[in-house]
C-alpha cells in the first residue's frame, strides 16, 4: 500500500495548529524535525522543548486525505510552501535496518542486527531487535557502556540494568559471563523489548524484572549500569549506593560534557575511584562504592 508525505516548515509557534489539521485531516501520524540544525539535548521533566524552526511531516495512507488537508492548510496559513511526496512502498517496520549494521565494541564484543550475518564467530555476539525501545549502540552513550562491559570482567556478577531501554547492557552483561541482571524501566515496550533480546540470544533465565516502584527491595548487588539522564542520576545517587554491596561498582551514562563535573561532585559523595571516559558530547562516568561513613 502506497504511503504519502506532506511536508511543511513551520516557525515553533505555528507547529501545534499545523500538526492539529494535519491530525484532524486523517494523517496516521505526525513528524517534527529539526529545520535548522539546534539540538535539543536534555529537557527538564514536564517540559517538549520545540526548535525556532520545525519541518512537520505527515503520513498519510489515503492521497485525497492529504490533499484534503494541503488545502486546508493554504487557507489557514497560505505563506507556507507545501511539498508532496508519494513514498515507495517497503516495511516500514524495518526501514531503520538500512542504518543499523553490526557494530565492533572495544577488542571483542559485536552487536548485530536480527537478520545479519556474525562478522566474528570467536567474538561476544549480540543479536537485537530493539524494537521501539532505545538502545542500539549506535549512539555514544550506549557505545561507551558497551566498551566498559568488554574491558571489565563481569564474570559471576550481580547486576542492576537501571533503565533497561531494548536490554543491550543487560544482555551484553550476560553475555560476558555475568550471573543475573535486574533490569528496570518504566517503558513497557521496554521491558517487552528487554526480554525478547534476551530470549533471543538465550540468556533469559539471568534477567530479573523489577517494577520502578521496587526499587527499594535491590539490595547486595556487583555493580549497577545506569544509561540515563544526568538528572535522574542526581536523583538516585543515595539509592544507588544502598542497592551495591561494599566495593560494588556503578557504571553511568547519558550524561553531556556539561554536566560531568555536577555528576563527579554528586557522587564523590558515596563513591570512589571516579573515573570518566568522553566520546564526543558524551561523558561515561565509573565509581566504586565507598566504606559506610560514620
Amino acid at each position: 500500500m502506497p504511503f504519502y508525505e506532506l511536508t511543511l516548515q513551520v516557525a515553533k509557534q505555528q507547529a501545534e495548529s499545523v500538526d492539529q489539521t494535519l491530525t484532524d485531516s486523517g494523517a496516521v501520524g505526525v513528524t517534527y524535525v529539526d529545520a535548522k540544525d539546534a539540538p535539543i539535548y536534555e529537557p527538564k521533566p514536564g517540559e517538549t522543548p520545540l526548535w525556532d524552526h520545525i519541518k512537520l511531516i505527515g503520513l498519510f495512507d489515503d492521497e485525497s486525505l492529504m490533499d484534503s488537508a494541503s488545502e486546508q492548510l493554504s487557507s489557514l496559513f497560505p505563506q507556507l510552501e507545501q511539498l508532496k511526496t508519494q513514498l515507495k512502498d517497503r516495511v516500514w517496520e524495518r526501514v531503520w535496518m538500512d542504518h543499523f549494521k553490526p557494530i565492533r565494541f572495544g577488542q571483542n564484543s559485536w552487536v548485530i542486527p536480527d537478520g545479519f550475518d556474525v562478522v566474528d564467530a570467536e567474538a561476544v555476539n549480540l543479536i537485537l531487535d530493539p524494537g521501539l525501545a532505545f538502545g542500539t549502540g549506535t549512539h555514544e552513550t550506549t557505545a561507551l557502556c558497551l566498551k566498559w562491559l568488554d574491558q571489565n570482567d563481569v564474570s559471576g556478577k550481580e547486576l542492576v540494568d537501571f533503565g533497561c531501554g531494548s536490554g543491550i547492557l543487560a544482555v551484553m552483561a550476560l553475555l560476558q559471563g555475568a550471573k543475573r541482571v535486574t533490569c528496570v524501566d518504566i517503558d513497557e515496550q521496554a521491558i517487552t523489548a528487554t526480554l525478547q533480546n534476551a530470549a533471543k540470544n538465550g540468556v533469559a533465565q539471568g534477567i530479573e524484572i523489577i517494577n520502578p516502584e521496587n526499587v527499594h527491595l535491590i539490595k547486595n548487588k556487583d555493580g549497577i549500569l545506569a544509561n540515563i539522564l544526568a538528572e535522574p542520576l542526581m536523583m538516585f545517587c543515595e539509592d544507588f549506593y544502598q542497592m551495591l554491596k561494599i566495593d560494588g561498582f556503578i557504571v553511568l551514562s547519558g550524561i553531556l560534557k556539561s554536566q560531568k563535573d555536577m555528576i563527579c561532585e554528586k557522587y564523590a559523595q558515596h563513591f570512589v575511584d571516579i573515573e570518566a571516559e568522553i566520546e564526543h558530547d558524551w561523558v561515561r562516568v565509573g565509581a566504586v562504592k565507598g566504606p559506610v561513613s560514620g
